[in-house]
């Protein structure tokens, strides 16, 4: 599995993870469990709908970087709302896409 998000591409490889153990049960008394063991509602690994979708924000990303731009992050403090901006690689921002504008866009209603 690659977990390459266009300039974002981490260094180190990525282990998986032995799932976690009840409170109290000293890892010789836990009952053997495999690496394909649902917990809760979390897949043990991510689905092939989620690997599609993260190989796709991967290629825009990288279409981005192409066009020397990135998207931008942040939570308004006031509103509590994400505010999202187009920026340059240098960290100048371009455009600011209101929120307004994200949730039609995610809707498919518009497109950016």
């Amino acid at each position: 599995m690659s977990l390459e998000i266009g300039r974002f591409t981490s260094s180190y490889p990525i282990a998986p993870v032995p799932p976690a153990q009840p409170a109290g049960v000293s890892p010789a008394d836990a009952p053997a469990r495999s690496f394909d063991t649902v917990l809760g509602d979390v897949p043990p690994a991510p689905t092939e709908e989620v690997r599609a979708q993260v190989d796709r924000a991967a290629e825009i990303a990288g279409q981005l970087a192409a066009a020397d731009r990135e998207l931008h992050f942040t939570k308004d403090e006031d509103t509590g709302r994400v505010v999202i901006q187009v920026r340059d690689l240098d960290g100048n921002v371009i455009r600011t896409i209101p929120p307004s504008r994200v949730l039609d866009v995610m809707s498919g209603a518009k497109a950016l």
